[in-house]
């Protein structure tokens, strides 16, 4: 079996690799800038549909997870347009490519989908996910992913501010399902070996107040910073993983587990400066 994948350099990408060649699974990587990715690799540009079809037909792939895309945190950094160029314009051109060759591609998507919100990214995964559809693709709706290297996100905040001391600022009744790197990386690997055309749900299953996150975060830091819970409107998200389940699915990190890899991934990166 061969298998690509889009945006290998990025903070899943470079998991997804690992856990393939751990399997001694043939694994390539494309992506626009290699950053400190040291596997198979070439620069490509999804959204160059010429070269991304012709390196597709060259490597005859057998499977495509698609990785690559414009993040939610990059807003405000480029234009709006340009995350319909890239999530759905790129995707559009993977998913034309492995047609070309009857490859499997299963799509990283967001749970952010589930909610009202009109943010460009969240709207260009949305656009995505249809052309998906019809494509016959498999869309993985990944909740909370968390671990080490993640450039930002709430565990993150919370864990810097708590290294000094600093308060810990949480929304009430704000409930996430939060799931480690290593698990999110399994979880797409089954759905490309096992998974039949159509949406699933990445996550856990079990929903985490960010004030109870808030808490164990300043637990096993030993931080003294108060925490501090602001008023807001009650939004509860958590995956649906019956589907997943029924594939073979059981995430293998506990959380308290995974905090723990990132509280020493964190405190580490600090001292080495």
């Amino acid at each position: 079996m061969k298998v690509l994948i889009t945006g290998v350099s990025g903070f899943i990408g470079k998991r997804m690799y690992a856990l393939l060649k751990r399997k001694g699974i043939y694994t390539h990587g494309v992506s626009r800038r290699r950053g400190d990715f040291k596997g198979k690799w070439i620069s490509l540009d999804i959204t160059d549909a010429k070269s991304l079809l012709s390196f597709v037909r060259e490597e005859r792939f057998d499977v495509i997870i698609h990785l690559g895309a414009l993040t939610k945190r990059r807003y405000g950094d480029i234009p709006a347009e340009q995350y319909f160029v890239v999530n759905v314009g790129g995707t559009e051109n993977v998913l034309k490519a492995a047609d070309e060759v009857g490859a499997k591609v299963i799509f990283a998507s967001t749970a952010g989908i589930y909610t009202t919100s009109k943010h460009p990214y969240i709207e260009s995964k949305r656009v995505a996910e249809k052309l998906c559809e019809r494509h016959g693709a498999v869309v993985a709706r990944i909740f909370n992913v968390y671990g080490e290297e993640k450039g930002g996100g709430v565990i993150e905040t919370l864990i810097r501010r708590a290294f000094n001391n600093e308060p810990l600022l949480v929304n009430r009744d704000q409930v996430r399902d939060f799931i480690y790197v290593e698990d999110v990386c399994r979880a797409l690997w089954l759905l490309a070996l096992r998974a039949e055309p159509g949406f699933y749900d990445v996550g856990t299953g079990i929903g985490r107040s960010i004030e109870e996150v808030a808490k164990l975060i300043k637990t096993l830091t030993g931080s003294y910073s108060s925490i501090e819970v602001r008023p807001a409107e009650p939004s509860i998200s958590i995956a649906n993983v019956g589907p997943l389940k029924a594939l073979g699915f059981k995430p293998e990190v506990k959380f308290e587990e995974g905090l723990r890899k990132v509280i020493k991934y964190m405190r580490e990166k600090i001292k080495s400066r």
